[in-house]
């Protein structure tokens, strides 16, 4: 394999299938020898998780994901081990951008994080363990995140900054594991829904895959995203719809990136995930990295509005869906859209159809042409449109209609 130098050797295995593996080293020098062994050691792909404090994890540990062998974790300190919640530890990090206090104060802080932290848990084991249970290939997960961070904290133009921004630093893990990744897992937005960042999120969020993408070599690498959830709060929700209607553009207006709908989640507090929501958002993750990415669709994407249609007198309107698995939940009533048309919002009942394939919105008086549609709109919608895998209908519009 390779020759010692002083005390350090230094070697590579080339063309090793995916799977588990024990390794035997042995070290020759003149008649002595040396044996040493390393098991398990697993040959898999690599996924990057980043973005801020619902990708680290902030789920109280209950009930939380069980470990896999198989499933495995570069953690923050430069280290692989067995994924177990939490994933992330961001005072343990190597990187200086992660610490949050003063360098004298990091291992004390550690510490007590390891004493007293009860919360922590995340999306990325479930994401691992189910496509580990569907494609048999070892899972490594890349923990990057950091909480309350807007996209000017991920500017790809810090990258010289190494360990010293979040740009720099997430690089720097990828390139010191090979600089091959197969993919990103990214949930970020909460701290762009804002008049002083919302206005560029696309943009810096185009910027920084296209950055991402050229850094790793791979001008397709996939790119799986959380649109934002509900937010408890009493806040003016403009920004926070905003944030979430470019994330539904994105999917359709960038090549190889994948979103996922998070409506429907249950919190743990005003803005993060509990831990069940999190780990059916990282389920619905896999799901998409299986369908595009390892070409292996289990199940479809969920319900997305495919086309609509009017009656004569514009009182009826029947809104079809693609990716529904089976069929839509049965609903007495069904909630979450808005139709606006002269500058008012119009008044209707909304149901399922009895074959359970669109949904129809019957108006109590027709409706004005360029009316638009939306759905999902405020912090916190009432919207019970889902497949019969639970998967909702995303936050989108406005749509002409």
């Amino acid at each position: 394999m390779g020759d010692m130098k002083g005390t350090s050797f230094q070697g590579v295995l080339n063309r090793i299938p995916v799977g588990s593996y024990g390794i035997e080293f042995r070290v020759l020098e003149n008649s002595r020898v040396a044996e040493t062994s390393i098991s398990p050691v697993f040959v898999g792909d690599l996924w990057l998780l980043a973005g801020q404090s619902n990708m680290e994890g902030c789920g109280k540990e209950i009930d939380v994901e069980e470990p896999e062998e198989g499933v495995s974790c570069f953690y923050m300190g430069d280290y692989w081990g067995i994924a177990e919640e939490p994933l992330c530890w961001l005072q343990e990090a190597v990187d200086p951008v992660h610490w949050g206090v003063p360098a004298v104060e990091v291992t004390a802080e550690a510490e007590r994080m390891r004493r007293e932290r009860f919360q922590g848990a995340g999306l990325g084991l479930t994401f691992g363990k189910q496509l580990l249970k569907e494609t048999g290939v070892p899972i490594g997960l890349i923990m990057a995140a950091h909480g309350g961070t807007n996209m000017l904290r991920w500017d790809p133009a810090r990258l010289d900054e190494g360990g010293h921004s979040l740009y720099g630093a997430m690089i720097r893990k990828v390139r010191k594991l090979g600089g091959r990744i197969k993919g990103l897992l990214w949930y970020q937005g909460e701290s762009d829904a804002n008049e002083g960042d919302g206005p560029f999120y696309k943009e810096r969020t185009i910027a920084f895959i296209k950055a991402l993408r050229g850094d790793t070599g791979n001008h397709r690498l996939p790119i799986i995203y959380a649109q934002l959830a509900v937010h408890y709060s009493g806040e003016e929700p403009r920004w926070w719809n905003h944030i979430q209607q470019e994330q539904w553009q994105l999917d359709s207006e960038v090549a190889h990136v994948y979103m996922v709908p998070t409506i429907d989640a249950s919190m743990s507090d005003g803005i993060h995930l509990d831990s069940k929501s999190l780990q059916n958002v990282g389920r619905r993750m896999a799901w998409e990295a299986l369908r595009y990415v390892y070409n292996r669709t289990v199940v479809e994407s969920g319900p997305r509005p495919h086309c609509y249609k009017w009656n004569e007198d514009r009182t009826e309107l029947r809104i079809f869906f693609t990716g529904v698995n089976e069929k839509l939940n049965p609903a007495r009533q069904i909630f979450g859209f808005k139709v606006e048309a002269a500058g008012e919002y119009q008044s209707f009942l909304g149901k399922v159809t009895p074959d359970r394939q669109c949904v129809i919105l019957s108006f109590e008086r027709p409706v004005p042409e360029n009316a638009k549609l939306f759905h999902g709109l405020g912090r916190n919608p009432l919207v019970n449109v889902r497949d019969s895998l639970g998967i909702p209908l995303p936050v989108f519009g406005p749509v002409l209609i």
